[in-house]
Formats: C-alpha cells, sequence, structure tokens
C-alpha cells in the first residue's frame, strides 16, 4: 500500500472534517454565537435594570424634599 494513500485513509479515521476529498463542510460557531447573544441580552438588561434604579432613587429624592402636606398640617 503506497504511503499516500494510507495517509489519507488514517487522516479520514482521526478527522473526518479535514477530509483531503474536498467534500468536508465548514463547522458553524452556533455554540460562540448562541452565547454571545446571551451576553447581549444579559448585558441589556443589566442596563435597563440600573435605568430603573435612577429613576427610582430620583424620585424619592424629590419627595424627599417636597413631602405632599398631610390633612394635619393644614
Amino acid at each position: 500500500m503506497p504511503a499516500e494513500i494510507l495517509f489519507t485513509f488514517i487522516s479520514d479515521l482521526i478527522d473526518p472534517a479535514t477530509c483531503q476529498k474536498g467534500n468536508a463542510m465548514a463547522k458553524s460557531h452556533y455554540s460562540f454565537k448562541k452565547r454571545q447573544k446571551e451576553l447581549a441580552q444579559k448585558k441589556k438588561k443589566e442596563e435597563k435594570r440600573q435605568r430603573k434604579l435612577e429613576k427610582k432613587a430620583v424620585e424619592t429624592d424629590e419627595t424627599e424634599k417636597d413631602p405632599i402636606p398631610s390633612a394635619e398640617d393644614l
């Protein structure tokens, strides 16, 4: 058996994706893309949470400065 044929056969057994025959398909980076999408969603959610906390803090500061007069004060 010639060495070239043997080498091709062994390399196909080791990693079929790198087949020398030219019919190998490129692998998708699905897990990478999925992780990037999850991280983007997590970042967006955290930013939204921070905006809500800031808005709530501003509202509480305003209510402390200008308390609504109660009926007893009148």
